[in-house]
Order: structure tokens, then sequence, then C-alpha cells
């Protein structure tokens, strides 16, 4: 039997996955992506670049046949992909999947929830089609190769388009010729630099990569056609986006991608969680003690050209400064609160001295998402890299993080009633009755201005 080309292959395992085959943890774990992103999607949807994006959509006008998460408005599915995931990837508090570099819940759900409305698709099948969509652009990643990223694409952006792809043709009932034609057009629509961290543009990515695949498959659906092998072809996608992509589909097996994605507790870049772990350990060793001199904090050296912002000016470049995020921690100051990204909060004298006393170096010897902190003739090492093997205790984690976004925004009742709808989202046989009870939770949330330092 010839084995089915890469493009085939993962077209094959995107429509093979059945939700009664899936393991009770990837379930889990995928009911408690959705949780989180509605909390960071609802806490973010105030700032001014989700404004923006929903004011041009608002100006274009539209059916109103997709739900608005953050405003219980209605409007087309292209522009509820786009809005619902930029504003669930502007504070980047979202959940990562390292070893593909993508952050999964925000290209996957906007797309899921906008097309699963359209089609009336039944809870079940959403969730299936996350767990699809992100074994797919996991694998995809493999495909491309590392150099992808260390070029200066946004694989968010770029595979996330591919993975949003898959999971919108399944809720569409797309032919395994037709998904292929799709992925084959999220490669001509996709794109997205690591240039613009730091900016509105980063969430923007996030936003498109959803939207790129509602499009992609939608038109897919009504007959527009691309190529079938855009992942093999000499000048396909991965040949033309990477120095070291592969010709062959990379071959796993058992192995469930989904186990392996990580959520955050620190609003900020996931290059900076493991040097804000090694601070609190420093912090808490020191009994809350800053200690005299330089604090030299060290990481794997990709992340110098991610998160080593020295002295951010706005909100977003607070969140990716490695120095800001430590003195942050240093200082006992929150990780999580929009208070600590505050124009106040920059200018601070004594955390801007703090800031400047820390130096960040690369140690090629540290994995992903590990660090090192050195201070008073103390090293205190952190690892961010491994999933959370006890989900009973990571979905207590992400209720108490997503009450501590939404507090202010929902009555205490309404926070429990909104967590329990995420986690009960297999029970609904129609999205519609899932976003219509959201909505009406939604729109009891009054307005929080967000600070002028956010604004783009």
């Amino acid at each position: 039997m010839p084995i089915p080309s890469p493009t085939a292959a993962l077209v094959d395992l995107g429509l093979g996955l059945r939700h009664d085959d899936l393991p009770e943890d990837i379930r889990s774990i995928a009911r408690h992506s959705l949780l989180d992103w509605i909390g960071v999607l609802l806490a973010g949807w105030d700032d001014p670049a989700v404004q923006i994006l929903r004011a041009q959509a608002t100006e274009r006008g539209a059916l109103p046949r997709a739900t608005l998460l953050g405003s219980a408005e209605r409007g087309d599915p292209l522009d509820a992909a786009l809005i619902n995931g930029s504003a669930s990837h502007v504070l980047d508090f979202d959940d990562a999947h390292l070893a593909s570099r993508i952050h999964a819940s925000v290209v996957l759900w906007p797309a899921l929830i906008a097309v699963g409305e359209l089609r009336a698709s039944s809870g079940r099948e959403a969730l299936t089609a996350f767990v699809a969509g992100l074994e797919v652009q996991a694998r995809i990643a493999d495909l491309v190769g590392n150099d992808h990223y260390r070029r200066g694409w946004h694989s968010t952006a770029t595979l996330g388009s591919f993975g949003a792809t898959l999971a919108a043709g399944r809720l569409y009932g797309l032919e395994p010729g037709a998904l292929r034609h799709a992925l084959g057009l999220a490669a001509t629509l996709t794109g997205g630099l690591r240039a613009l961290f730091g900016t509105p543009c980063k969430p923007l990515h996030a936003g498109r990569a959803a939207a790129n695949g509602v499009n992609a498959a939608d038109l897919a659906r009504r007959g527009f056609t691309a190529v079938e092998d855009i992942f093999e072809r000499p000048d396909g996608y991965p040949a033309l986006v990477s120095g070291n992509a592969r010709r062959d589909l990379p071959v796993a097996d058992g192995r469930w991608a989904t186990r392996e994605l990580l959520f955050k507790y620190h609003a900020s870049c996931y290059g900076t969680q493991a040097p804000i772990e090694a601070a609190l350990a420093l912090r808490e060793a020191l009994g809350g003690e800053v200690p005299a001199g330089e604090l030299r904090v060290e990481v794997e050296p990709q992340y110098l050209s991610v998160c080593d912002l020295p002295e951010p000016r706005t909100a977003m470049e607070a969140r990716f400064s490695i120095r800001h995020m430590v003195a942050l921690a240093l200082a006992g100051r929150s990780t999580l609160d929009e208070r600590s990204f505050a124009a106040e909060t920059l200018a601070d004298p004594g955390l801007a001295a703090l800031r400047r006393r820390i130096r960040v170096a690369a140690d090629p010897a540290l994995p992903r998402a590990n660090a090192r902190l050195s201070a008073a003739g103390r090293a205190f090492a952190a690892d961010a890299s491994r999933p959370e093997s006890d989900h009973a205790a990571q979905r207590r984690r992400l209720l108490g993080k997503s009450a501590q976004l939404l507090a202010g925004r929902l009555e205490p009742a309404a926070i429990d009633e909104l967590q329990a709808l995420a986690l009960a989202i297999e029970t609904f046989d129609d999205l519609n009755q899932w976003t219509a009870a959201l909505r009406r939770l939604i729109g009891r949330v009054p307005r929080i201005p967000h600070h002028k330092d956010s604004e783009p």
C-alpha cells in the first residue's frame, strides 16, 4: 500500500478522529483550554486594538450569524473569528504548545465557534475539531522545522492558520479532497512576523489565523480550488518558509500533541514564565528581600529575540520584557493584574531601578522554557516546559485564574455560571444554544476602560 503524501496524511488524521475515541484526559485538556480561552478573551475585550477591529466590522456591516463573545453582539463569521481571536491574545495570557510554538486556543476556538454557530454543530463536534486542529498543526510544525520560527515567522499566525482550516473544515463537513484544497488556500492566505511582537499586530496574528481558517474552509466548500499537495511539492509551503523542512511526515505513534498543551499563570510571553518562577523562588528563599547588586537571568538563546525588551514603554511591550516581569515578581507585585502593566507602574522609580539591575543572557545549554536566576551568590532554576499531569489541580488553577480575570466584569455567581458553561460544552447538541447562554451572561458585563498606555 503506498504511503500517503504528507498533505493527504494530515487530512486523514484530522478527519479520522472521533469524539468517542478521545481519551478522557484529552477531552479534559480541551475543556480546560476553552475555559481558559473565554477568560482571557473577556479580560482583553476592551483593549483599544480590539475595539478598532470591532468598529471596523460594524462599519462594514454583515448578517449577524456569529457571536462577538466579549459584547454579546453578532456579526459575520470571518469578523467574529478575527475579533474573538485577537481579543483572546491581546493579554498574551492564553495557552501555548511549545513544540510547535503555536498558541492553540486563540486560533482554533474562534474559528470553531464561528463555524459551529453557522452549522449548528454540537459541542462534541466542536471539541473534537479542536483536538483535530491541534494535532494537525503540531505535525505541520514538525514538517516545517524550527528554522521557520528562527527566520522570523510567527508560528501562531502561519501554522495556526492550517490548524484553524482543518478544524473549520471538519465542521463544514469537507471531504478529504476539498480539505486538501483548503490547506492550499490557507498557505496563500497566511502570514505574520515576529518583528511585530510587542505591538497590537501580535494579537492580530491570532485573529487573522482564525479568520484564515474560516475563509479557506468556506472557499473550498464552495468549490474554490488551490493545490492538493501544498506540504510536499518542491515549491510548497515548508520548502519556501524553512531551511530545514522535511519531505516526509514525521511518525509519532501514540503521540497526542494535545497532552503537551501548557497554560500560563503569568500574563506575559511564555519565554518570561520560567524567569518569573525563578524570581518567585528567590523571593521566597530570601523572605521577600530583594538582594543588592546585579541579578542575572539566563534563558534559551532564542528568547533574546522574543522577550528581551529592556525598558518597556507600553503594556504590550511589558509582556515581552523578562526584566519587567522578573522585577514585578521580585518586588512582590502581581504578574496578572493589568495595573502591573500600566504606565504609572512602568514609570515607577523603584521598579525601573530594579529592572536596570537585571541582566538577561543566553545559555545554549538551557532547554526551551527554562531559566536560571543568579543573585547574591545563589542560583535558582525553573522549568516551565512540562505539562501538568494532575488535571484536577490544573482545573482548580484555571478556575482561579479566570475568576481573577473576570472579577469586576461579572458578578461572582455569573463567573461560576460562565465557568460551568465552558466545561459543559460537550452536553450541547447545538452550539447556538451554548453561545446564547454565553451572550446572556456577557450582556451583564460592565465596560472596564483599559489604561491609555495600551493604545496602539
